[in-house]
């Protein structure tokens, strides 16, 4: 039996997946909720791959570097691969999927090769790790640097609410939360009071000493925003303890919550009616994180079904490039 190899790289403004499987064919005795056929032969990781953030030639540069390693890993050296899923940040436009397809033919990456979004494979990712058959109607939600979410009724076209990028949205995100922290710091030195441990804490950890530096630290070009996400951490680890890291926390939950909820009304979802797939930064490392806004969301009548926080987002590419053998 001939072998068949898939692909899937997963794209992002700080670094780049790519996975290699192989195609198994399914027992005809399959549950028709087992898990897709495929097994996980190489991985490779390289830098950022957002062309947005990069460009486009780094961001190919690194793809290219994470499937060299992908393939060594393997012990193959198959090309073109059967079928191939690149997922990135940044190539949400048809125009920005094309000029990746173009290159990717150019490389002769595979004999079939899509090109979507970094957000559209993951609730097969989320199907895939819970082996749960009820994600026919479902929202996602990435919260990370910045935040977005999309959802699917049934055989309807997809919807995306977010990802308006720092200055028009993003709210619940590791930026706004990081910049919170910061505004904060400027509200207390104008007021004359002494920092807290925690906004030390957070001055420390951009690198600063004095209240008054921050000004040369966030009006840079370009501003530096997965620095200014980074501070989030200090945020949600000082949330239980400082009064006011954990007023910052409350007003991320709500924006996430909002952010779902705005979603399930757009797409007619009742509460428990839809599965919600998670990730991103923000919510993988933070389960209790999750459980605030599950609880939000009862409040606001709409709570999910079930909800699974995505392990490897990776596995969304590899069965969406399984989809098209």
């Amino acid at each position: 039996m001939t072998k068949r190899y898939l692909l899937g790289v997963d794209g992002g403004g700080s670094k780049t997946i790519a996975w290699i499987a192989q195609v198994v064919e399914a027992s005809t005795n399959a549950s028709p909720i087992s898990r897709p056929s495929i097994i996980v032969v190489g991985r490779g990781a390289a830098g950022p791959s957002n062309p947005r953030s990069v460009g486009f030639e780094v961001a190919y540069q690194n793809i290219e570097i994470a499937i060299s390693i992908a393939t060594t890993d393997a012990g193959q050296t198959k090309k073109p691969f059967d079928a191939a899923c690149v997922s990135l940040a940044g190539v949400g436009r048809s125009a920005e999927q094309l000029e990746v397809r173009r290159w990717a033919d150019r490389l002769q990456l595979a004999s079939r090769t899509i090109v979507v979004d970094d957000i559209e494979p993951l609730h097969l990712a989320a199907k895939f790790e819970q082996n749960a058959h009820d994600w026919h109607q479902y929202i996602t939600l990435v919260v990370g640097t910045g935040s977005i979410a999309c959802g699917r009724k049934g055989n309807e076209s997809s919807m995306r609410l977010g990802g308006w990028g720092y200055l028009l949205g993003d709210e619940g995100s590791g930026y706004a939360i990081g910049l919170a922290a910061l505004q904060s710091i400027c509200r207390q030195f104008d007021d004359g009071a002494s920092l807290s441990s925690f906004h030390t804490a957070v001055l420390h950890a951009a690198g600063l000493t004095d209240p008054r530096e921050l000004i040369g630290f966030l009006y840079q070009n370009p501003i530096p925003r997965e620095q200014v996400a980074k501070l989030s951490r200090i945020v949600i680890e000082d949330c239980s303890t400082d009064a006011e890291a954990n007023s910052i926390i409350n007003h991320a939950i709500a924006a996430m919550a909002q952010l779902i909820h705005r979603s399930a009304k757009r797409l007619g979802f009742a509460s428990r009616d839809y599965a919600l797939a998670l990730s991103g930064g923000i919510l993988s490392g933070n389960p209790s994180l999750v459980e605030s806004v599950l609880v939000e969301l009862r409040s606001l009548g709409c709570e999910p079904c079930l909800h699974h926080i995505i392990a490897e987002p990776i596995y969304g590419p590899l069965l969406m490039a399984k989809g098209v053998l």
